[in-house]
């Protein structure tokens, strides 16, 4: 299984730009510039950050939004991504969880545990958390923010916020948004940035994040037959999957 030629490293800004223009969902000129220009902050800034909002949370905007208002951020760019059936929303799920071993061993299940019980291997913890963020309808809600000048910090209201949305929502605060964690300009450097592995929760950076919701080829490909064509967990799945994360992690290529 190969990664399409769309999401080659060394993707260019003119072929980047008409892969945009040739999706329905960023045909305007204006939309073009503003993902790209999000992309690229995420790339180059230690004060990017995403937060991505799955369907569990996206009745609780309001207080989303009032989080923001707190700590004094600044939003760069806000979209939706696209995903069209459970496959694509778990491959969602492993992609902004990249690398962590409970995707596939599921040993957080007992602290929130489903009402039909634990899903089958393989990858069952990916298919668990699926299953929370997913609740309700629509397509989870992405905000790249810019937290240079902010008042307060986003990480130390996160439980705060996250207690909240699980109040207001019936829903796991922690399957209503996702945070990404604070990119260091050693993160940012090309020749020392780390590879999420492990039980670690805090190596979900946003220059990757980025990458997986709006990148257009990242889209295409997560929504792709490629994919629906791989038993879920078979070599050649993992195979793919493993080419489209180095693609993720590799330095410069979302924009040059």
């Amino acid at each position: 299984a190969r990664i399409p030629s769309s999401l080659n490293p060394q993707v260019r800004r003119a072929s980047f730009a008409d892969s945009l223009r040739s999706s329905r969902d960023w045909a305007a000129d204006a939309s073009v510039k503003s993902v790209a220009g999000a992309l690229e902050f995420c790339e180059t800034s230690s004060s990017a950050v995403v937060v991505t909002v799955w369907p569990s949370g996206l009745g609780e905007l309001d207080e989303i939004h009032r989080w923001f208002q707190r700590a004094g951020v600044r939003i760069v760019h806000e979209t939706v991504v696209p995903v069209e059936s459970k496959l694509s929303q778990t491959l969602l799920v492993m992609a902004l969880y990249a690398g962590e071993e409970w995707l596939e061993t599921n040993c957080w299940y007992q602290e929130q545990p489903l009402p039909e019980g634990p899903p089958p291997q393989p990858l069952a913890g990916a298919k668990w958390k699926r299953a929370l963020c997913f609740r309700g309808s629509g397509h989870p809600k992405v905000f790249v923010l810019d937290v240079s000048e902010t008042k307060s910090s986003l990480w130390s209201e996160k439980y705060r916020v996250r207690a909240e949305l699980a109040r207001r929502s019936g829903n796991p605060g922690n399957s209503c948004i996702h945070l990404t964690d604070r990119q260091t300009e050693q993160v940012l450097d090309p020749s020392s940035r780390p590879a999420a592995s492990g039980f670690g929760c805090d190596a979900s950076f946003a220059f990757v994040c980025a990458r997986v919701v709006l990148h257009p080829a990242s889209a295409l490909w997560l929504n792709g037959e490629e994919m629906e064509s791989l038993p879920l967990g078979s070599p050649k799945f993992r195979e793919a999957w493993q080419h489209y994360v180095a693609w993720l992690m590799s330095p410069g290529s979302t924009v040059q």
